[in-house]
């Protein structure tokens, strides 16, 4: 690994090279991170997804209204965990559809036609919030997990609609396991051992705790973000400082972090982006490079 200097250097290099007052055009109609994926490249990074920062310890983003710190699915979901009746036969999508069937709202859309929904307003976007169908996202020891609440589901079909083995309170919905420590504990329960809950420990895409991800994203040198207009092309670069899990989880409880989902029966996965406002994170920029 480079230093830091050395890496944020070769970052400026490239960006007179490759990148200033261009725009990525021909990877518009193909993929909607076009522009990301574009300056990454053009930067001197490799398109991998393998959870590490992308340029030599610097993670690189584009500058916009929101920030995504990732897609990161809980290590626990109820729709993996057997041990639940209704989930005992199926694969993860079609118990992930039945669990929204169950527990989310109905939703009519001129594209997507009626579908169910865990998303929007229905589900909790910041810490200690609680949602009216008994939805609420708490913290603790680090871990950070979804509960749906049986007495504060405000629907009066709950009674009729509710499967018998989800009418109660604290009932887990998702949780991610925050320190090294706590997911492997996790690893080593029962329920992983027996395989009652379907859980991804191996490849690039394996699960594993939040402050392993912060870790390999933004704890080794911070981020760079592309300056960009649809004018000028890409302009300038901001770089953001480095971020520990301690730091994260702060940002979190005082609610510049919030947990941004689309979990419905119209996508064939999950979407559990966490973000945070373009406002916060200049709060966290340690230079600006404009040429």
């Amino acid at each position: 690994m480079i230093s830091k200097e050395d890496s944020k250097s070769l970052i400026i290099e490239n960006f007179h090279k490759n990148v200033i007052g261009g725009f990525p055009n021909d990877l518009k109609k193909i993929h909607k991170g076009y522009k990301g994926h574009w300056l990454e490249s053009n930067l001197g990074g490799k398109i991998d997804a393998d959870g590490n920062a992308d340029l030599n310890g610097f993670e690189c983003k584009i500058d916009s209204k929101k920030f995504s710190w990732g897609d990161w699915g809980a290590s626990y979901r109820i729709f993996c965990d057997k041990s639940y009746d209704i989930f005992k036969t199926g694969n993860i999508k079609e118990n992930m559809h039945k669990f929204v069937k169950k527990i989310g709202v109905v939703r009519n859309h001129l594209k997507h036609g009626t579908y169910y929904s865990l998303s929007g307003k229905h589900m909790v976007q910041y810490l200690n919030d609680s949602t009216s169908i008994g939805l609420s996202l708490e913290e603790n020891n680090t871990d950070i997990s979804v509960f749906y609440n049986f007495d504060k589901d405000q629907r009066e079909s709950k009674i009729l609609n509710i499967p018998k083995e989800f009418q109660k309170n604290n009932l887990l919905i998702y949780k991610w396991f925050g320190t090294d420590s706590n997911f492997q504990i996790f690893k080593e329960s029962k329920k992983v051992k027996d395989r009652t809950i379907k859980i991804n420990l191996k490849g690039k895409n394996a699960s594993v705790s939040l402050e392993e991800r912060i870790r390999r994203k933004f704890g080794v040198y911070g981020l760079v973000i592309g300056l960009h207009d649809k004018y000028k092309g890409f302009y300038g670069l901001k770089f953001l400082k480095r971020i520990s899990f301690k730091d994260w989880l702060s940002f979190l409880k005082n609610k510049n972090v919030f947990y941004d989902t689309a979990l419905t029966t119209s996508n064939d996965r999950p979407y559990n982006q966490w973000r945070s406002t373009k406002k916060f994170m200049d709060s966290l920029v340690e230079d600006i490079y404009i040429p």
